[in-house]
């Protein structure tokens, strides 16, 4: 009788480890499993932003999860600094919130540099079911010296005009500007008067 009772335990633990022991394993498991997010820097990284006509190169990234499939419908922030050298993505607003398309892919739309000059890095969030990533872009504010060049080389250009000038005329200096009949290209023999002409 005791046998019995202790086989029909014996059969009865496989049954309460079925039910509660593997299904929090799997329970485990399945959280542990869980694809973590990576970004993916498609563009914008090392792009060089132009102060004066306050164009800039927008950020765009992808996120994809632990097996390299792209995420759709990832939160993604995109977040400038708030001093110093950055970029708004529009009236002022330092933060820039979008969700991946269905090429798991996310853009900044909008971002314009501020006067200020030089590097500063746009730090990047990315967020799906729990899971998170982040990652960071590095841009530069450049002020391009075109008006100092355009002035350099429009006094250049007007120094060669000068020596050009000057070297036509004194090339030209020395000739008649009277004007005399130009030769004709054919000639030939007229009776009663002979001339000639270059050779045919």
């Amino acid at each position: 009788m005791f046998s019995g009772q202790q086989v029909r335990l014996r059969r009865l633990e496989p049954s309460v480890l079925s039910r509660f022991g593997i299904v929090l394993l799997l329970g485990t498991g399945a959280t542990l499993g869980q694809s973590v997010l990576r970004i993916v820097v498609v563009e914008g990284d090392g792009a060089i932003n132009n102060v004066r006509t306050r164009t800039t190169h927008a950020p765009v990234v992808e996120v994809r999860n632990e097996q390299n499939d792209v995420v759709q419908g990832a939160s993604v922030t995109f977040q400038a600094p708030s001093d110093g050298a950055s970029a708004d993505f529009g009236e002022g607003t330092r933060t820039f919130v979008t969700q991946t398309d269905a090429e798991g892919r996310a853009a900044a739309h909008g971002l314009r540099p501020n006067s200020v000059t030089g590097p500063y890095e746009i730090r990047i969030t990315a967020s799906f079911r729990s899971q998170s990533a982040s990652a960071v872009i590095t841009q530069t504010n450049a002020a391009p010296a075109d008006a100092k060049s355009s002035r350099k080389i429009w006094l250049i250009g007007l120094a060669v005009g000068a020596v050009a000038g000057g070297a036509f005329a004194a090339s030209h200096g020395g000739r008649s500007s009277n004007n005399t009949p130009s030769q004709t290209t054919t000639g030939g023999i007229v009776p009663g008067s002979p001339s000639f002409g270059p050779p045919h």
